[in-house]
């Protein structure tokens, strides 16, 4: 039976993936008992008004402190990698089409010549630093407040 290497390269791709996704998973379920030492410890030295209701300030500490953007990090990487075959043969389809249109002529504009090889990873380049562009607006569209601007709010809201 024979695997082909690049399929076995493509999906060892996946393991550090899923051992990052694991790790902010990891992080995301510690951090509320985190965020409840930060509040007591807080409390006990006096940065912070015990007014603050507890379970608002875990709240708010996890909304603003998790690793909300290394999970879009994450996530855009997953899709990347994903998408990665389907844009490589997306633009393939498009290369020989296109070929074939103007004769499917011999020479550099074959599929697999160095001319195809280095459209082909501009094209894939460019679809995943577009992907890259919307993910992050999307984070800093939906971006938290401080955490000095929720302790704040908090406090108003303690009064």
């Amino acid at each position: 039976m024979y695997i082909d290497p690049i399929a076995i390269f493509y999906f060892s791709m996946f393991v550090p993936l899923l051992i990052w996704a694991g790790v902010l998973v990891w992080k995301w379920r510690d951090l509320p008992g985190f965020a409840g030492e930060v509040y007591d410890s807080s409390v006990e030295k006096g940065l912070l008004s015990a007014q603050i209701d507890r379970e608002a300030y875990i709240e708010s500490f996890v909304r603003v402190e998790g690793p909300r953007a290394a999970s879009y990090r994450c996530a855009a990487a997953f899709v990347s990698l994903l998408a990665l075959p389907l844009l490589v043969s997306l633009f393939n389809t498009i290369w020989v089409t296109v070929w074939r249109w103007f004769g499917a002529v011999e020479g550099p504009y074959e599929r697999g010549y160095m001319l195809h090889t280095f459209l082909t990873f501009v094209f894939v380049m460019a679809v995943i630093v577009g992907l890259l562009y919307l993910v992050t607006a999307y984070y800093y569209r939906k971006m938290p407040p401080s955490l000095k601007a929720e302790v704040k709010r908090l406090g108003e809201e303690s009064r």
